[in-house]
């Protein structure tokens, strides 16, 4: 509706006023499509990494668990108390990027009396004290626990990438002045095409528009990955997956089907 205007100039008495070269619109758009694809990318950036670390949680579940079960030669109850643990990491982590989390909310930790602030950091350390336990009644040597560390200390490090991408976003004021320039654009973007496409301005604007903002939206929406639309992580497949993983390295019951 906006580019009517232009056009009805177009074939007016005014047809002379307010024309602007459409050659300054390919420097302009060259400009435009500079800062919004750096912003594009800065937002996919972070959802790969996002992606990235809950893929490498993945696999230090999996590692952590099968170490553990050789070295230590776990008894059944401490397999389920372990896979109890690392499974309720996952699912704790996973809650705690999105609205928070309580450890009595976590599957198989109903009957817990514990309420850490930090979930996640609670259970990497209760993994920590089962593993020295170990330790200390000689069920695992020193260089076996150094293995297990290597794996065990990744935990917190995820953890501390994933806040790290949920509370540090892109600066507002860049994504703020991207918006504003990209609307200035498609303001002056008509005024340039009229002249040589007279009616055609109108469907080359509203594609063009739609272009840009779809360009803008997409950075908008993988910036912040932990959310529940549908660009976001599938974090709630990732978990189970973890959960099934581990099940069946450890030989027990899901915590979801508990």
């Amino acid at each position: 509706m906006y580019s009517l205007i232009p056009v009805f100039k177009e074939y007016s008495t005014y047809e002379k006023f307010a024309d602007i070269p459409s050659d300054v619109f390919t420097v302009l758009g060259l400009v435009l499509s500079l800062v919004l694809v750096f912003r594009t990318n800065r937002a996919y950036d972070r959802w790969w990494e996002a992606r990235t670390l809950w893929g490498k949680l993945v696999n230090i579940s999996r590692n952590l668990v099968t170490k553990c079960r050789s070295f230590a030669e776990l008894d059944p109850t401490e397999q389920q108390q372990l896979h109890r643990e690392i499974s309720g990491f996952a699912y704790a982590l996973k809650d705690h990027l999105r609205e928070g989390v309580q450890l009595k909310e976590l599957p198989a930790w109903s009957d817990t009396n514990h309420s850490p602030d930090h979930v996640p950091a609670w259970l990497s350390g209760q993994i920590y004290a089962s593993v020295k336990k170990w330790e200390r009644a000689d069920r695992i040597s020193p260089q076996e626990l150094l293995s297990i560390d290597t794996e065990l200390h990744e935990f917190l490090n995820v953890c501390g990438g994933c806040e790290r991408i949920r509370n540090t976003l892109i600066a507002g004021s860049y994504r703020s002045y991207a918006i504003k320039c990209l609307t200035l654009y498609l303001l002056a973007l008509p005024w340039g095409l009229v002249e040589d496409l007279k009616w055609l301005t109108i469907p080359i604007s509203m594609i063009v528009t739609y272009i840009m903002f779809g360009l803008e939206s997409i950075a908008d929406a993988v910036e912040e990955p932990f959310g529940f639309d549908l660009d976001d992580l599938n974090l709630d497949s990732l978990c189970l997956t973890i959960d099934q993983t581990t099940a069946e390295i450890l030989d027990v019951q899901q915590v979801s089907q508990g």
